[in-house]
């Protein structure tokens, strides 16, 4: 008996089935694991069944088992603790793990700081953390702020240095809105921008004193907690020399539109 190929039975107009892949057991019960945390039923703190009585609820062997939790273990939910009362803990994953997942991924993309995605990033998110930092900073976020300005200061015919001052002082606003989320993709974001210190736009002292001059302003309007005006001013300034995000994307929808006729 002939078994017709896919590709042969494609070519006469058959409907084709083809290849199915089915997830591995350790990653079916991970999934389930992983819900059962999340859900709460597992809760923080609060250790696992051991790796036997989980092979014996699920059925699977212990090798799919301790593939499962090593599963979670890389996305932070459970931590192994040594000795008579440890084991497999459930956790939950740090702002330290976030920022650090997100740096990987970044890294990983080779970006650099002119890329298209981390611009388009910046100009969404840092007015909006500009604006949190006027509104919820404290004292403390205040004089770091200033402290990281006062070291692009001082750095300032020092490109690398001014640079990475510059974005420690981004990180310091980002910081002071008091969200998570924002500080950990403006964190991650930074590694590209830090790689490229002598970026044509901070290569002239006259570009570095106008930046700083504008860090300044805002720095001001943090300090008088007035979020309209750091927005603005955070907004301008991360735009550039570039047209604004919603500008360029008018633009490009008439060009597509213009093309296609």
């Amino acid at each position: 008996m002939t078994v017709e190929s896919p590709a042969a039975a494609h070519a006469r107009g058959a409907a084709v089935i083809g290849p199915i892949h089915a997830p591995k057991a350790s990653e079916i019960f991970a999934d389930l694991l992983r819900q059962k945390i999340l859900d709460g039923e597992f809760p923080e703190g609060q250790p696992l069944p051991s790796e036997r009585s989980l092979g014996e609820q699920s059925r699977l062997s212990r090798a799919a088992v301790r593939e499962a939790i090593g599963i979670l273990k890389q996305q932070g939910l459970i931590v192994s603790k040594p000795g008579r009362n440890g084991g497999s803990i459930v956790t939950r994953p740090t702002s330290q793990e976030l920022v650090a997942s997100l740096q990987t991924y970044v890294r990983s993309q080779g970006w650099g700081a002119d890329n298209r995605t981390l611009l388009e990033m910046r100009e969404i998110i840092e007015p909006w953390c500009a604006a949190f930092a006027a509104s919820h900073r404290t004292d403390e976020d205040l004089q770091r702020i200033r402290q990281r300005l006062d070291q692009a200061s001082a750095s300032i015919d020092r490109v690398e240095e001014y640079v990475s001052a510059g974005l420690s002082w981004h990180a310091a606003v980002a910081d002071a809105g008091h969200n998570v989320l924002l500080s950990a993709f403006m964190s991650a974001a930074s590694t590209p921008f830090l790689s490229a210190a002598d970026h044509g736009r901070y290569d002239s002292l006259k570009a570095r004193k106008s930046t700083l001059k504008t860090h300044k302003a805002i720095t001001a309007a943090i300090s008088d907690r007035d979020p309209q005006r750091a927005f603005d001013l955070m907004a301008r300034h991360v735009q550039g020399s570039e047209a604004p995000l919603l500008e360029n994307l008018a633009t490009t929808l008439e060009n597509d539109t213009a093309a296609t006729g």
